[in-house]
């Protein structure tokens, strides 16, 4: 009975608490954190190297994740644990047939899961720079809109982060990087400057410049972001006649490699017909 008195109830706030703290490791889980411990040494020395460092920087950069030097240790050390994983595959597979073509085979392997990780943020950059640059005249345009009816600049860049949330995620979160980045204290200029690293684009470059010339010279951003829209619509309608006009040529290949051999069949297969029956076969 006194037990049943001492004995107290653990809170919920506690079992929350525990919850949230007590991490469960697993046996990959384990593994995969030496690993990482182990190989976090070697990405150190190759981040020291100022060209590897601007390099996975840049490409951390343009393809949306954190840029930081320790995201690129983290970076280089998955890129490294793979390679090690795929190091230890390629042994076992030398010690069951070695042959010249097998040792080939395994550096080639080796070679290409080291540079896999890269060719993926490569081409993430290349699908973010076609979205950024084929919604940035409608957020520029509705970026004017704004302005124009009375919104501030800095306001007018999160209204259009908060409508092009559905449309476009990469013009989202630009948008609303920069006008985060402007309200913490970071220099207006630099923010622009940082918008550009993130996005290397010849319109947002231009878009850019228009935005630094207009607040270094105190001028009217209504009316340069009229007439900057005005010039990208036209360059739009521009590119996509040149679109259009590049179809006829695209479409001539698959013509020529799947259309014309059936309707060369159809029209000569009555005539073979007629000559095989002609000469008895």
């Amino acid at each position: 009975m006194t037990l049943i008195l001492i004995y107290e109830p653990v809170s919920l706030l506690e079992k929350r608490f525990t919850k949230t703290t007590v991490k469960k490791h697993n046996f990959f889980g384990n593994i995969t954190s030496n690993l990482y411990e182990i190989m976090k040494p070697f990405s150190q020395k190759n981040a020291r190297t100022s060209k590897y460092l601007s390099q996975s920087k840049n490409l951390l950069l343009q393809a949306g994740y954190a840029s930081s030097e320790e995201d690129i240790i983290k970076y280089d050390a998955k890129k490294l644990i793979k390679v090690f994983l795929a190091g230890i595959f390629c042994t076992i597979l030398l010690f069951i047939s070695f042959s010249l073509s097998t040792l080939t085979i395994s550096i080639l392997a080796l070679y290409l899961v080291y540079k896999l990780p890269e060719m993926q943020l490569k081409k993430e950059i290349k699908i973010r720079q076609k979205e950024f640059m084929k919604y940035l005249p409608d957020a520029v345009d509705l970026l004017a809109i704004c302005v124009q009816a009375g919104l501030g600049l800095d306001s007018a860049f999160e209204k259009v982060a908060e409508e092009f949330s559905l449309t476009s995620k990469t013009v989202s979160v630009e948008f609303s990087r920069l006008n985060k980045d402007i309200l913490s204290g970071l220099n207006r200029e630099d923010a622009y400057k940082n918008l550009i690293l993130r996005n290397k684009n010849q319109e947002l470059q231009s878009f850019v410049a228009l935005l630094i010339q207009t607040d270094r010279l105190g001028t009217s951003i209504t009316q340069s972001l009229k007439a900057f829209c005005d010039s990208m619509r036209t360059r739009k309608q521009q590119r996509i006649e040149e679109l259009s006009q590049q179809a006829s040529t695209k479409m001539t290949i698959p013509m020529v490699l799947c259309m014309l051999p059936s309707i060369f069949i159809i029209i000569m297969y009555p005539a073979i017909q007629k000559i095989m029956v002609n000469l008895g076969h």
